[in-house]
């Protein structure tokens, strides 16, 4: 059973179909890592961080060889917490058919390529159970798989070819869109007394789309009659708008009541 899984996934990494679509807002997700520490994707992206996110399994050569490149290790030592704190990688393990113990690199090759744990300084998760929904939200149909998230939650996938230098340039270029953001959008608001989120002062705005915290677009707007826009009577909860102009995209983050 065990083989025919393998080469199910190895069949299903040769093709890049299903993945998430680059310039997709990223589903939310929290998950405990292996030793039993909780992570909040959007907390992450909410500080500022750029979240790299990599999709594999313990059984995968492809994968295996990935990890032994070091280049996410190399990345979160110069630029994660204990570096210059620019970024997270977040590691969730796909195989649904062993448990975390497959880490430790003590099983048989078709269960574990090896010692996932030793040097490994970012968080990794063995994702089970209920958990498994957050492969649903980004279309996993293969792996190894690494998104780059923006701190706007704009996904990119990235190639396992891409060096340490490349990676970093992505980092630079999601912190180049933070700074620019604001020349996009005047001032987004929630109105209690007219129960109604305001959106104005924007200039060339080509679409304004409401996402829930999970990742689901609920309304996308892309006619407007005036210079100030009305969403009238949202239900209380928290969402995400995001502002697509000619200059690219930012999403802000409102609060219903």
């Amino acid at each position: 059973m065990k083989n025919y899984i393998l080469l199910l996934a190895l069949a299903a990494n040769i093709s890049a179909m299903g993945q998430l679509a680059n310039g997709s807002v990223a589903p939310d997700f929290t998950l405990t890592d292996y030793y039993g520490n909780p992570h909040h994707l959007y907390s992450y992206l909410d500080s500022g961080k750029t979240v790299f996110v990599e999709i594999f399994a313990a059984h995968c050569p492809s994968c295996w060889s990935y990890h032994q490149t070091n280049r996410l290790k190399n990345m979160y030592n110069m630029y994660g917490p204990q570096g210059s704190d620019e970024i997270m990688v977040l590691a969730l393990e796909h195989d649904p058919y062993n448990d975390s113990t497959a880490f430790t690199g003590n099983h048989d090759p078709w269960v574990t390529q090896g010692d996932w744990l030793t040097g490994t300084p970012y968080p990794i998760f063995n994702v089970e159970g209920a958990d498994r929904s957050v492969f649903n939200d980004y279309n996993v149909t293969f792996y190894p798989v690494i998104y780059k998230i923006c701190p706007n939650k704009i996904v990119e996938r990235v190639q396992t070819s891409t060096t340490e230098a490349q990676l970093y340039q992505k980092v630079k270029e999601c912190q180049a869109l933070s700074v620019t953001e604001e020349n996009i959008l005047g001032d987004i608001y929630y109105n209690a007394q007219t129960k109604s989120v305001v959106v104005e002062a924007y200039t060339q705005l080509k679409s304004v789309a409401i996402i829930s915290m999970q990742g689901v677009v609920l309304k996308t707007i892309h006619t407007f009659n005036s210079e100030q826009i009305l969403i009238n009577n949202p239900a209380n909860g928290v969402y995400l708008f995001e502002f697509k102009t000619n200059q690219g995209s930012t999403i802000k983050k409102i609060s219903v009541y």
